[in-house]
């Protein structure tokens, strides 16, 4: 696993964006839901699903994607809502099995505009704290201005792995 800069990640992201959508304008978010990068995949639900975020805060960083395209939770049925946050329960559960975090933070984000770190779309993070200190706080923590951290193929395949061996109730 690698650090990279903020500068270095947006570059990145660009190119991953370039080979992960089918066509300009496409959602990232979307896409993942759709399962168009399979390495990172965790878990895949009828309501969502659960993949390591390939440009993450912290190690194990997870996105909880809704399968469906909305901006807004409200924009949600009470069911889809309520087996979104199930996932990120058991993504909680799964890191804490998995990685012995000190603290595992859950945040519903994005802007409602397309931005190079943000998307629109309704989605979840779950980002386990491996240490304890001044950048553990929120603003920290979600924030790419520290870098975020990248994985290689095996990396990623690994903890995924690990990931669904930790899920409960599989």
């Amino acid at each position: 696993m690698r650090s990279l800069s903020k500068n270095e990640a947006l570059a990145e992201l660009e190119r991953h964006k370039q080979q992960l959508l089918r066509q300009p304008g496409d959602c990232v978010m979307c896409a993942l839901a759709a399962r168009r990068d399979p390495e990172l995949l965790v878990l895949e639900h009828n309501a969502g699903s659960v993949v390591l975020d390939r440009f993450g805060n912290r190690a194990g960083h997870l996105l909880v994607v809704g399968s469906r395209h909305v901006q807004r939770a409200t924009e949600l049925s009470w069911a889809e809502y309520s087996e979104l946050q199930r996932l990120t329960y058991d993504a909680c559960h799964a890191l804490e099995r998995a990685l012995k975090p000190k603290r595992v933070y859950t945040a519903a984000l994005g802007s409602s505009l397309e931005l190079p770190m943000t998307y629109a779309h309704f989605h979840l993070h779950v980002v386990p704290l491996l240490e304890e200190g001044e950048g553990t706080r929120p603003a920290e923590v979600f924030s790419w201005s520290h870098g975020v951290v990248s994985y290689d193929e095996s990396e990623a395949r690994s903890l995924v792995s690990e990931l669904r061996r930790a899920w409960p109730r599989l």
